[in-house]
């Protein structure tokens, strides 16, 4: 199969659409049935549902669309996901629970929305967020979309958090990008690159430096935050193109873009993750809500 680069895309549209989608399925190892875990007397889900709302809001108000021009979607496995979000303004489209990924759920939420007749252009913009994060900054969002737009050659883009943990900067779950001059991917990896040498070295062993790893308070790194930007058209080839090498190696599928020679835009986020994973995420959740309510 010969692979696409990024030339291989347009470059433009007549009109502007956005998609924002949000993958959601039930199966979840450290926090069972996830999406409808309760947060503040509500499933989470409908908290990101809320959110999304609010986003196609401010992108229709940032690039002066129609309503019908910001479609919102959650797509998703399960009827009990599809129950609690009716009325929330956010379409529920059932996917195929055997997807492997959330980006293939996206792509066959959108696929069905094509085949209902709704029209989208190649170089449309498909938004995908992530289920567990209902605080996600709106800003951030918009400065994406703003990137993508203003790079029209561009199939894709992401967004990174300026951190300087150790304790993150060492863990494989926290993943790291590497950037160009120009904002865009280098490479993303769950390994502690870039490798600060004025720190620890480049000769020894690792057991040797674990010591000297602990007694270092801050490591300055970017950590990839799970939002991303397709072109309608990058989406769909995306999920036609097998894994690859690299991708089954990290477990990490934007490096199926990057070895297909695909350029990534990289902008900066405002605000550190939140995302919820565990019954201690979903606490502190619950106390963040408490207390913007009594600020409020």
């Amino acid at each position: 199969m010969t692979l696409p680069s990024s030339e291989d895309f347009t470059t433009g549209a007549a009109g502007l659409k956005i998609i924002i989608a949000v993958p959601a399925r039930l199966g979840s190892t450290r926090l069972p049935r996830k999406p409808l875990a309760p947060l503040a007397g509500q499933p989470l889900i409908c908290h990101v549902a809320r959110r999304v709302a609010d986003c196609a809001t401010q992108l229709r108000r940032e690039f002066n669309l129609t309503e019908g021009s910001v479609v919102t979607l959650v797509a998703t496995d399960s009827p009990e996901i599809e129950s609690v979000l009716q009325g929330s303004g956010v379409q529920t489209i059932m996917t195929d629970s055997d997807l492997p990924s959330g980006t293939d759920r996206i792509e066959a939420a959108v696929k069905w929305l094509e085949s209902q007749g709704e029209k989208f252009s190649d170089s449309a913009l498909v938004i995908n967020l992530q289920g567990d994060e209902p605080f996600f900054c709106i800003e951030d969002v918009l400065c994406l979309a703003r990137s993508m737009q203003s790079s029209p050659q561009v199939p894709m883009g992401t967004l990174c958090f300026s951190q300087n943990s150790t304790e993150h900067f060492l863990r494989s779950s926290v993943v790291k990008v590497l950037r160009d001059a120009n904002n865009q991917a280098l490479y993303f990896s769950r390994a502690p690159i870039p490798w600060p040498r004025q720190l620890w070295g480049a000769s020894e062993a690792l057991p040797a430096l674990v010591k000297q790893m602990s007694q270092t308070k801050e490591v300055p790194f970017l950590q990839h935050l799970g939002v991303y930007a397709f072109r309608r058209d990058a989406l769909k080839k995306f999920t036609q193109m097998p894994p690859s090498r690299l991708e089954l190696y990290e477990g990490l599928e934007q490096l199926r873009a990057l070895e297909a020679g695909w350029k990534i835009i990289v902008e900066n986020a405002q605000d550190a993750p939140f995302g919820i994973d565990t019954p201690a995420d979903l606490l502190r959740a619950e106390n963040h809500i408490a207390q913007v309510r009594r600020s409020t």
